[in-house]
């Protein structure tokens, strides 16, 4: 069975506006054939501009693909960061809804038993042969209030961005876009009861690169 390699950073990206101005970065590399094959995906950043890493969520996962554009995976995150490091067992789907549209959703048990996930849909919409707009909506929730992270139970956040990328060649691409993440429900006033920021809008701009 044939065996291939790819390696994908999705985002490279710096953002500036309300609040502190993040860098951020998301890459996906995996080896295997086209039914089962082994992924590992890396995202974190930092929460001001400098280009160091703060935190890192790392997943190691087994995708077995039954279908044409269905991808289901098992393995583990591990979170570095501030503090004290987080270890979770994950399940997830990824799955292409259309030619232009695709989706997924990750659900996490956190070795302190919390149970927690992630959805998200992202379109790609082409504008000319090399541009291509890509709206994209995230919500994340939770099963139970997290006080030592700050999280209420439900629907705790989503994120509602776009972004307008520009292929360079055929491994590399740069891009510019915009975003809006707003807090929800319990975390939400929690995080007005800290002090904190609710909701912050900023623009984005960033690079990506695929092989």
């Amino acid at each position: 069975m044939a065996q291939a390699i790819s390696v994908e950073v999705d985002r490279f990206e710096l953002q500036a506006g309300e609040g502190d101005d993040p860098f951020l970065f998301d890459s996906t590399a995996s080896i295997g054939s086209d039914s089962v094959a082994a992924v590992f995906k890396a995202e974190g950043g930092h929460e001001d501009s400098r280009l160091d890493v703060q935190e890192v969520e790392s997943k190691a996962m087994i995708a077995f693909m039954p279908t044409d554009g269905t991808t289901l995976m098992a393995g583990v995150r591990h979170d570095f960061r501030r503090g004290s490091d987080l270890t979770f067992a994950t399940l997830a789907i990824e799955q292409s809804l259309g030619s232009l549209l695709e989706g997924e959703h990750y659900l996490f048990l956190s070795e302190d038993g919390d149970v927690t996930g992630a959805a998200q849909v992202l379109a790609g919409l082409p504008v000319m042969p090399s541009l291509t707009l890509e709206p994209r909506f995230v919500v994340s929730w939770s099963a139970q209030e997290i006080a030592e992270e700050d999280t209420g139970s439900g629907v705790t956040d989503v994120e509602l961005s776009v972004r307008l990328r520009q292929a360079i060649g055929p491994i590399f691409n740069v891009y510019v876009g915009a975003m809006h993440e707003r807090l929800v429900g319990n975390t939400r006033d929690i995080a007005r009861a800290n002090g904190d920021r609710a909701n912050v809008t900023r623009a984005l701009v960033g690079a990506g690169l695929s092989f």
